[in-house]
């Protein structure tokens, strides 16, 4: 794999000075956490954007309260105030994160930016060419990879504790209700107007276990797995562009080979979970609950770490690496590159299609929340994750033949299957 920029440690001097862009939505999250370290004294507010300021009334307040400079759009916060900063959140819409980011660093700032890294692999490149020319750092926000036990994980694997790695398996369903896709204007889209975003399970909320996937797989302690084949069935049961429910398999440069099976439309909730199975053992990941190694009958559990405190440690790993800390564990734009060409191959190598109506079903929570959902479709996702099979070898009725791609030489997303809409006004789009 190529490398993009040195994970070296910049030596910037405490209180490190942030630009946040967004505090709303995810963006929230980012300005919570980054508002405890300023409470600690590690980090200074710089400057903020804030476009929608009558849905962020709380923070514009704390902000004004503090002076720290509001701006609403992140052009005019870089022009400004980028000589009187030093670092860089960018927890905004996957379309806006390619230009952003590169922004940014033109403009002399390293840059923690939110998972995905981009849309595209096109744009990731784009991404990594500014890195190599600044210098800067660009890392991304898949929180697991800032994890001590995570590495120690990979430590673990690469020493063959369960031996030769050949199979590894994942599953997560987490039904997505209406208001999930009403959120923002993004949401569930392929396109915004203006640029690739390609939501979807495999991209965001469970790229997480994508991520972890190619990492753990990779053939040295700061490397991943390359994606040499992969095979797509991907379907659509919701009132959006994107599919989703997904079952992907790929043929990795380790010599292992990978599923993944996903879905917003289960009736129930299944956390990810990775299961790699090896010559002389196995070892299971969980997004909740205990990682499990298990050798020669012998089981080893691990707790995993709760998602708020692993969210800060992100933000404290990486203010440390800025500060002068030598640390690997970060998670760089060549980390998280894989997860991208894994969702543009597999919309290069199936279509998305529309589950029929007959097996859909809804049901509406307690709040009044309305879930759409297909039927059975958790016991034919267990099915095949637990067979290692496609959907329709698990009974599902609607599931079709998947599509398959060789990816020796795929190196840019082509929308194969897919047209990008008319040009649109996509100023609105700071806005998580």
């Amino acid at each position: 794999m190529e490398s993009s920029a040195s994970s070296a440690p910049c030596f910037l001097p405490p209180p490190i000075r942030v630009g946040l862009v967004g505090v709303t939505g995810y963006a929230q999250a980012y300005f919570e956490s980054l508002r405890k370290l300023e409470a600690a004294g590690r980090i200074q507010w710089g400057a903020v954007t804030i476009i929608n300021r009558e849905q962020a009334r709380e923070q514009v307040r704390y902000f004004e309260a503090r002076k720290v400079p509001i701006y609403d759009g992140y052009e005019a916060m870089l022009a400004q105030e980028h000589h009187r900063l030093d670092w860089m959140c960018i927890p905004t819409a996957i379309g806006w994160h390619t230009r952003m980011t590169i922004d940014s660093l033109r403009h002399g700032l390293p840059v923690l930016v939110e998972k995905p890294l981009a849309a595209t692999l096109q744009e990731v490149d784009a991404i990594q060419v500014v890195e190599r020319e600044t210098g800067l750092l660009v890392v991304v926000g898949f929180q697991h990879t800032y994890l001590p036990g995570t590495w120690e994980i990979k430590q673990r694997l690469l020493a063959g504790e369960i031996g030769e790695i050949y199979r590894i398996d994942s599953i997560g369903l987490w039904p997505r209700g209406e208001s999930y896709y009403q959120r923002n204007y993004w949401a569930g889209r392929l396109h915004d107007g203006a640029s690739w975003v390609l939501d979807s399970p495999l991209q965001n909320a469970l790229s997480h276990a994508v991520n972890l996937i190619l990492f753990f797989a990779g053939a040295r302690l700061t490397e991943r797995a390359e994606l040499v084949e992969v095979a797509a069935e991907l379907y659509r049961s919701k009132r959006i562009e994107s599919y989703d429910t997904i079952r992907t398999e790929a043929q990795l440069s380790s010599g292992a080979r990978a599923s993944i099976v996903l879905s917003h439309s289960s009736e129930q909730s299944v956390d990810p979970e990775i299961r790699f199975l090896g010559t002389q053992g196995t070892f299971t990941w969980r997004f909740s609950g205990e990682h499990v190694f298990e050798v020669d009958g012998r089981t080893d559990i691990l707790r995993t770490c709760d998602h708020i405190p692993m969210r800060e440690l992100m933000f404290e790993t990486i203010v440390r690496h800025l500060q002068g800390e030598e640390t690997q564990y970060l998670c760089t734009t060549e980390l998280a590159k894989g997860e991208v060409k894994w969702v543009n191959a597999v919309h290069d190598t199936a279509m998305i299609y529309d589950i029929p109506g007959r097996f859909r079903r809804r049901r509406v929570d307690r709040e009044g929340e309305i879930f759409d959902f297909v039927d059975q479709l958790d016991t034919y996702a267990q099915r095949a994750y637990e067979r290692r099979c496609w959907l329709a070898t698990a009974g599902a009725p609607w599931a079709v033949s998947p599509g398959r791609r060789d990816l020796c030489d795929y190196r840019a997303f082509e929308g194969k299957f897919l047209e990008p809409p008319p040009p649109q006004d996509r100023r609105r789009a700071t806005r998580d």
